[in-house]
């Protein structure tokens, strides 16, 4: 009879894999996702606890409360539009570049926008994220007040679009127009059909509109 094999060569037993280790950035993840799939409120830490498989008190080791779930969702929303690169462009194409990145994350996000657009920016991310698109505009020579009216203007254009693109219904129905006595609107808006793309393509159109009034600007000041 043969001697039995070493524990060293037996093969593992299968089992449950190891959970990864608890971060900050596993609890932003988890908290992001809750938010995309049913909205802020669901994104309490016991729902947050659930979706990480843990205990809900284990989570205070790593965040404090709501206060820094918002501060970390934002960091990750940021992520998606922050380019470190824009510093190296023209400052039209910078702007640019910055106002798509901008309403792209926030449409992938919509369920973040009225949080994150009424709480206090606390994070290093966001003000790295505005201290480039600044440095990026002063650089080629923009007074400082002027370019941070550009950075609120691109901000709020972004969020009113990117809000409106995840609308579920048509915003103006051309038949309810006419029939409530608004004949040139009804008109107006009688092909605009699919709410995404009229979003969409009146954002982009009002951007390159956006940048070119700075520019006529700019060179009348010059």
């Amino acid at each position: 009879m043969s001697a039995p094999r070493s524990l060293e060569l037996q093969p593992r037993k299968p089992g449950r894999p190891r959970r990864p280790p608890l971060n900050e950035a596993l609890i932003a993840q988890a908290a992001l996702d809750i938010i995309d799939e049913f909205g802020w409120s669901a994104c309490t830490m016991a729902a947050l606890a659930r979706r990480l498989g843990v205990r809900a008190p284990s989570l205070y080791h790593y965040v404090s409360g709501q206060q820094e779930i918002v501060d970390l969702v934002r960091e990750l929303v940021v992520s998606e539009i922050h380019d470190p690169a824009i510093v190296n462009l023209p400052w039209p194409e910078a702007m640019h570049r910055f106002g798509v990145a901008y309403y792209r994350a926030f449409t992938n996000h919509p369920n973040v926008i009225q949080v994150l657009s009424t709480t206090p920016v606390r994070d290093a991310a966001t003000l790295q994220m505005y201290e480039t698109f600044l440095q990026t505009l002063h650089r080629d020579g923009w007074e400082g007040a002027r370019a941070f009216e550009a950075l609120l203007g691109i901000e709020h254009l972004a969020l009113g679009f990117a809000f409106e693109w995840n609308a579920e219904d048509l915003m103006l129905d051309s038949a309810i127009a006419a029939g409530l006595g608004a004949p040139l609107l009804a008109e107006i808006t009688r092909d605009r059909t699919d709410q995404t793309n009229i979003a969409e393509a009146s954002y982009l159109s009002l951007l390159r509109r956006y940048i070119e009034m700075f520019r006529l600007e700019l060179t009348a000041d010059r």
